[in-house]
């Protein structure tokens, strides 16, 4: 009897290990998919793929990509109660063997050298078009490089090794709306898009192509989409906006790396934009570069936005850039009809950083009154004509110990808890012009934050708030002590990052 319970206790963890390390459910029907086709092209294995993903996917089926350009593709399978679809980029360490998680092996004629070295990239991906929009799709680049399996794509403590890190990718093509257009024919935020994962892709927009010619945005919910989760995932060079997403009532991005929009006559840039009714938006643990145009995160023409979370990010201009910043502040909420409540700004790094106006690296409105909390920042090196301003419109400003070091002096909304240093102030970061912002000492400018309750107890790297030391610190990275290695800059090995 003690032999059969141990057999049984080996069964149940060995099926939990493959449910927990596998990264998707244990034994999934899994496909093979490339460019072309080979054999019998039913997918049942690398020697028999299929060419391209088929029009109608299974629910609670994998499918495994090689390396390729695929063109575009319209995602328009129908939900089926919340089972899932995962399009996943096969790896040398990942290509559907049985202990991959898969219930059906494909790994017969399998070659890493030509099917999981590089990316699989699409054109421009449609995120349905049919009524009721479908959902609960999972797009996982499976970026692990290295032994250790540490994720490689957007924020990481690792050197990028390869272009597989970011394993999926998107490229713009000229002309093009939105480079992920989610609900093609549904504008009227009654048929949302539910349960999106994004992990380790990449989005390629048309940058500083002929002036803006682009005027596209990275990812577009026409109709709304709810439950959408970006994780370690690098996007840039948009033509105008990042996201613009009318409706959500939770949308997180997380540990990714957000690079350069622009901003044009004909599509004035921002790095968020809502026009209807957001609510549960969360932005955490990123580095943000280079954002221009009306602001980073928007509120338009009738939005009503309500309970953002940003916090633990990093937004910086890289020493020498001469690129604009926003014209209408950090938090901009303009034009008629908009709304925006307990929107918070909390344990950022705000780095090199500059505005089109005065005051605009605050909050902005000119309609009904707003309630914005701004606490535990570290603003470094900011133009000191900038001078940071904050506007309510008759609402309310919950602002507490931040930290502005050779920012000049902000006009409005500061305490006796903040720490202004406008000139002469030391470095606090262990090398921010290469993209390093951990801190490089307990320093008092930046020592004494305010002690808050989770999610804000845990920094942009995942150490507890306060630290060993006792000591809680402002900006987005706690003081550790040992040798965790640094946050990395941009990356610079994957394809199409320097324009």
């Amino acid at each position: 009897m003690k032999m059969f319970s141990r057999a049984v206790l080996f069964l149940f963890s060995t099926l939990f290990s493959i449910v927990i390390f596998s990264g998707q459910a244990a034994f999934a029907a899994c496909h093979a998919v490339g460019t072309t086709s080979a054999g019998d092209g039913s997918g049942s294995s690398w020697a028999n793929r299929m060419k391209n993903l088929p029009t109608n996917l299974v629910r609670g089926d994998t499918y495994y990509l090689a390396d390729g350009q695929y063109g575009k593709y319209t995602f328009d399978t129908p939900n089926s109660g919340t089972s899932t679809i995962t399009i996943k980029k096969a790896q040398s360490y990942d290509y559907g063997r049985s202990s991959d998680g898969c219930s059906n092996d494909i790994s017969a004629g399998w070659n890493a050298g030509t099917m999981g070295s590089g990316q699989a990239v699409w054109d421009e991906f449609y995120g349905g078009t049919d009524t009721p929009q479908p959902g609960y799709l999972i797009l996982d680049g499976n970026g692990r490089p290295g032994a250790a399996g540490v994720p490689g794509c957007g924020i990481s403590p690792s050197t990028k090794t390869s272009a597989s890190d970011c394993g999926l990718k998107i490229t713009a093509s000229q002309g093009q709306d939105s480079d992920f257009d989610i609900g093609l024919n549904n504008n009227d935020g009654q048929h949302r898009s539910p349960n999106w994962t994004f992990r380790y892709f990449e989005i390629q927009g048309g940058g500083d192509a002929n002036n803006g010619a682009y005027s596209e945005e990275e990812i577009r919910c026409r109709g709304g989409c709810d439950n959408f989760v970006v994780d370690h995932s690098y996007f840039h060079d948009t033509g105008c906006d990042f996201f613009k997403i009318p409706w959500t009532t939770s949308f997180i991005v997380q540990n990714s790396y957000i690079k350069q929009n622009i901003s044009s006559a004909t599509c004035h840039g921002q790095l968020w934009y809502t026009e209807v009714a957001a609510s549960g938006v969360d932005f955490h643990s990123n580095i943000i570069q280079d954002i221009q145009g009306t602001g980073l995160w928007v509120c338009l023409t009738g939005c009503q936005a309500s309970n953002w979370n940003i916090y633990n990010n990093v937004i910086w201009r890289p020493q020498g850039d001469n690129r604009p910043g926003p014209s209408n502040g950090i938090f901009s909420c303009i034009n008629p009809g908009n709304k925006c409540t307990n929107l918070r700004f909390i344990g950022n790094d705000v780095v090199n950083y500059t505005a089109d106006y005065a005051g605009a690296l605050g909050t902005h409105c000119d309609g009904n009154p707003d309630t914005f909390v701004w606490e535990n920042n570290l603003f470094y090196g900011i133009t000191p004509g900038d001078r940071i301003d904050f506007q309510t419109c008759g609402g309310s400003l919950t602002e507490s110990n931040n930290v502005y070091l050779n920012s000049g002096t902000p006009k409005s909304g500061t305490n006796s808890s903040d720490i202004i240093v406008p000139t002469g102030a030391p470095n606090p970061f262990v090398n921010w012009t290469a993209g390093n912002f951990r801190l490089a000492s307990q320093i008092a400018d930046v020592s004494n934050g305010m002690t808050l309750a989770a999610p804000f107890n845990v920094d942009a790297a995942g150490s507890q708030r306060p630290g060993s030391d006792g000591v809680w610190d402002r900006g987005a990275f706690e003081l550790t002590s040992g040798s965790a290695p640094p946050t990395p800059g941009t990356p610079t090995n994957l394809t199409g990052v320097v324009r």
